[in-house]
């Protein structure tokens, strides 16, 4: 199968003739025994439950059953289902989140940038991408909203919001293990379940999971100097994650809920290792000869053996509270803290020519006062949101000249926190002007006050030998008896790093159900991200680093038609978008002179439009057959780039935005009486090809468009207590890229998973 056309004609003949059925939807398709239909899909989008079709809103949900069939195992999976969205690992990463919406996100994860897509779980806002590609399971299910929702939310949604929504209570003593193998010796152990202890009142539930899989590729390790050869290697694209959850819930009055939640993720993945998308020119010290890129994708020749940590945990404590039928009030507050340890090797070579190094840690705690009113003809939902956290790193840029690896080494150490305080006050409120015309109006205020400490300081290291746990100064793992201090290029303390920012972010939706099933919207949101300061910046450069840079906003109009059609067999949406982005805030990275090597500059130099559409579509043929189709359409182009009071935006490009994305999958269940039933599932998912930096092309970048095409097998027994499931993913086996580096080292590139069967099987008592 292959829907690389699927921008072309296919698409027009489906929305042409959707359309048509839109107005005149007495057209009656053929029919198989009794007359099926779809089932409605329950989301929270606006913090209370609603019916999808009935919420203006350009969203996308994934019930649990659907991301089961689908064999969809973290966040990172859902970019194939969600049109225009972009979800994927962080470049050198296991489980640090890149969320693009639209063209509007991230790029970088470094301490003291926010994301540009809003991460909840639970409602509690996740600040720091680290840890932030979480596993699908034990899990309710997953809403993408796309554009900015800053009325129903207190942080940053500049671009959209993604709500991972777990798993409730529901009153029994049931309990749930799945064990599951796979490619590359794939070992995934889940268990979850949830207790009585108190009839009707109090409940306690936890799940846990432990996955793990060697490495789809290896990295040569124990690099011999005097002969150039390897003597070791070790995995690559390996997976050792393990996740725990506890939740107590207890009601103990019929107007009074309680709810307390914590979690643990702890990921020992062996640190990635790139491949080089360009021949590099570093040789071998011994032979002279070079570093030749192995032939498989996800080899690499680092030489280190490095381990990459992340740990990030928290709790949170919900209470709501019925005042009455019609107005309830509710509180949160949730506390997470997470450490990192990574080792980037920006050359893929075992020589210190340039590696790095890093520590990261996070803590933030956040209050939120929500209440909801609903009565005849309005609702409301308002909110107070107070967050305050403590974002914090260090990492040595370890450089050397050949012969790269006599342990004196040139090392620029970078380090440094930010301290973020915001308070929002937020609400969103729809009024029936009629019984078919609605509006809703919003507006978040909000405040955000930030200091930040900068460091930037050159030594000389004498204990800096390659794949050793000590590699860096004492910024991050070396001794620090053994740097030779040589200057400071920055030292920026909070008091000089300390600003603040205002900005009220409105919106104004106006619906109109034309028919039961047809509804048409119109909406205008704005969207706000924080400002900051650039953790990189060289003072010496750049006197006006303690400055910082301001906020960026995007505003958002939206045009969009939700439809069910032909007796509820036919669900489909289409919205249209167009979206002003300014003050983009965009990383200029500039080569420099030694000892400088490079400067850093993050400013507010970009103007960007973004127009496009998006169709989601759900066909239930027979009661036995749906199709189901996602597309997204998006034409990003900078208008204005200035750099070094020069406008560059004829040759710079918006990054994460391909032109087009899609999927079309087909679903087919079989019913077998008391033998139980199959579900069978395929899908065809299509990516445009897209940059990774603004300002220049490189050979780490996906420049082709490309199709994955996955499939499913899913058996249930009869009473629902057995299920056995096959997956397959990447079934052509596509090599393409999801992030490179592209630095005066080389060029490097990183891939996402190629062909991986999967077995699973479960038992719930």
């Amino acid at each position: 199968m292959n829907i690389s056309h699927l921008s072309k004609k296919p698409l027009v003949t489906f929305i042409a003739a959707t359309s048509i059925a839109a107005i005149n939807p007495g057209i009656s398709w053929a029919k198989e025994g009794s007359n099926p239909s779809l089932e409605e899909i329950i989301v929270t989008a606006q913090k209370r439950e609603q019916n999808q079709q009935e919420v203006p809103v350009s969203i996308t949900a994934f019930s649990a059953l659907e991301l089961e069939n689908k064999g969809y195992t973290s966040i990172i999976d859902l970019e194939k289902s969600s049109p225009n969205t972009q979800l994927r690992a962080s470049r050198a990463t296991n489980s640090t989140l890149t969320a693009y919406i639209r063209g509007v996100g991230q790029q970088d994860p470094l301490w003291g940038f926010e994301p540009g897509v809003g991460v909840y779980v639970d409602d509690v806002y996740y600040a720091r991408p680290q840890a932030a590609v979480l596993e699908v399971f034990d899990v309710d299910r997953i809403e993408i909203l796309r554009g900015p929702q800053g009325t129903l939310y207190g942080k940053n949604t500049v671009g959209g919001a993604l709500k991972y929504i777990t798993k409730k209570m529901t009153g029994d003593a049931t309990a749930k293990i799945k064990l599951a193998v796979g490619t590359d010796n794939q070992q995934d152990v889940m268990i979850s379940g949830q207790l009585p202890l108190i009839e009707n009142q109090l409940y306690v539930g936890a799940a846990v999971a432990k996955m793990d899989r060697d490495g789809y590729g290896d990295v040569d390790t124990g690099y011999d100097i005097a002969t150039g050869t390897f003597t070791d290697s070790e995995e690559n694209y390996e997976k050792d994650v393990l996740v725990y959850r506890l939740n107590v819930e207890y009601t103990p009055t019929e107007k009074l809920f309680l709810r307390f939640a914590a979690d643990k993720t702890d990921d020992e993945s062996n640190q990635l290792c790139g491949s080089q998308s360009s021949q590099t020119l570093l040789t071998h010290p011994a032979t002279g000869l070079p570093f030749l890129a192995s032939s498989d994708p996800y080899d690499g020749a680092c030489g280190t053996s490095h381990k990459s940590n992340v740990e990030n945990e928290g709790f949170s404590i919900t209470a709501k509270y019925d005042i009455n039928d019609a107005l309830s009030i509710k509180y949160v507050y949730a506390d997470r803290e997470g450490e990192t340890q990574q080792f980037i090797d920006f050359e893929s070579t075992p020589l210190d020519a340039f590696d790095v190094p890093a520590k990261y840690s996070d803590e933030q705690q956040s209050h939120e006062l929500q209440v909801n009113y609903t009565a005849e003809r309005f609702t409301l939902v308002g909110g107070i949101y107070y967050f305050e956290g403590n974002s914090a790193g260090a990492f040595d840029v370890v450089l050397n000249a050949p012969p790269y690896m006599d342990g004196n080494h040139f090392d620029l150490a970078i380090g440094g926190d930010v301290d973020t305080e915001s308070l929002s006050a937020y609400f969103n409120g729809s009024f029936n002007l009629t019984e078919t015309i609605t509006i809703t109006a919003g507006a978040r205020v909000t405040r955000d006050d930030k200091n930040s400490n900068i460091q930037r300081i050159s030594y000389i290291t004498s204990n800096s030998f390659p794949y050793t746990t000590t590699q860096g100064s004492g910024f991050t793992f070396g001794n620090p008896a053994d740097d030779v201090f040589l200057g400071a290029s920055t030292n920026i303390s909070d008091d000089e790093a300390d600003d603040s920012w205002s900005e009220v972010s409105p919106s104004i939706k106006v619906d109109w159900k034309i028919t039961e099933d047809i509804m048409v919207y119109v909406s205008y949101a704005e969207g706000f991200k924080s400002g900051g300061f650039d953790m990189r910046g060289n003072a010496a450069l750049n006197p006006n680093v303690a400055n910082g840079y301001d906020p960026e906003t995007v505003e958002t109009l939206e045009v969009g038609i939700k439809s069910q059609l032909f007796n509820d067999r036919l669900r489909l949406n289409i919205t249209l978008f167009d979206m002003d982005y300014d003050d983009m805030q965009l990383t200029v990275q500039t080569a420099q002179p030694a000892p400088v090597f490079f400067s850093s500059d993050v400013v507010n130099a970009g103007t960007a439009e973004i127009k496009g559409f998006e169709v989601e579509a759900l066909a239930q043929v027979t009661e036995a057959f749906n199709i189901s189709l996602s597309v997204g359409q998006m034409n990003a182009e900078l208008i204005e780039v200035i750099s070094a009071g020069v406008d560059v935006s004829d040759t710079w490009e918006m990054l994460n935005a391909p032109d087009w994305t899609g999927q079309l999958g087909l679903n087919y269940h079989f019913d077998f009486g008391n033998a139980g039933s199959l579900a069978l599932n395929t899908a065809v998912a299509y990516r445009d090809g897209s940059r990774n930096f603004n300002n220049v092309t490189c050979t780490c970048d996906q420049d082709d468009s490309y199709t994955l095409w996955d499939a499913s097998a899913n058996w249930l027994s009869v009473d629902e207590h057995w299920q056995v499931s096959l997956y397959l993913k990447n079934i052509e086996d596509k090599e393409y890229k999801t992030g490179g580096y592209n630095l005066g080292s080389g060029e490097l590139a990183f891939y996402g998973p190629p062909r991986t069967w999967t077995l699973g099987v479960s038992y719930q008592f």
